[in-house]
């Protein structure tokens, strides 16, 4: 049913917003790159995103219901407005799953010899692409619920990262972060390897690049960091 749901609307609303469902085109001159790779956010992130879908839908729907019984209580007569507000919450709840579903699908990652590009979005499609020679750091998390479903993140970060604010809300273009990925030890590791290879032909600096191994202590600073990162985020979808 849901997923009838979504590929209705995308039958209608692609063709009108010019939007391609299909895997994104591999930048021209990079078809045959060694380490060419264009990749998908995995499954288990779908699962993920549909648990925050459904914990805001519960939140939401008990908020409704709770107001609703209270304009009942009050007086029958608000009846006629019961309806409306519960149709409405029904059809936010209905087209948050769809944009949610959407914006999954057309997640893309493209990893070729000299950039990382990042296309994501549902109504607006975002493309962030981030060249080696501006790499600066190459970082994997996972918080407890990454973890749970069995995914994990992976960041890269250019000299200009330090200012996500500033490019409006949530949005950096000098960071590229791949979301939902079930490999990212290994794509790290081709992205370092490429990294390598690009400045070892005399275009960057090798040691630029953070690619050191970390300590012990610092693997778990980095990791209770990014798990009160990902909690913070979570709540902050809750209350908005």
């Amino acid at each position: 049913m849901g997923n009838s749901l979504v590929e209705y609307v995308k039958s209608l609303v692609f063709p009108y917003l010019k939007i391609e469902s299909t895997s994104p085109k591999i930048p021209h001159g990079h078809e045959n790159d060694k380490f060419l790779r264009v990749l998908r956010a995995d499954s288990s992130y779908w699962k993920f995103l549909l648990l925050g879908w459904l914990f805001y839908v519960t939140v939401w729907l008990v908020s409704i219901a709770v107001g609703v019984i209270v304009l009942l209580l009050t007086s029958p007569i608000f009846m006629w407005l019961a309806i409306p507000i519960v149709f409405f919450a029904l059809m936010k709840a209905t087209v948050m799953f769809v944009v949610t579903r959407i914006n999954y699908e057309l997640r893309w990652y493209i990893i070729t010899d000299t950039s990382i590009t990042v296309r994501q979005g549902a109504w607006t499609i975002r493309e962030i692409t981030v060249s080696y020679q501006n790499i600066q750091n190459v970082s994997v998390s996972q918080g407890p619920l990454e973890r749970y479903f069995g995914f994990t993140n992976l960041q890269i970060d250019t000299a200009g990262s330090a200012g996500v604010g500033a490019h409006g809300k949530g949005v950096n273009p000098n960071q590229a972060v791949l979301r939902g990925i079930i490999n990212a030890q290994e794509i790290r590791t081709i992205i370092l390897e490429n990294l390598r290879a690009f400045r070892n032909s005399g275009l960057g600096d090798p040691d630029d690049i953070n690619d050191k191994h970390p300590s012990n202590e610092d693997i778990e600073r980095i990791t209770l960091l990014s798990e009160i990162k990902e909690e913070a985020t979570l709540l902050r979808k809750v209350v908005e």
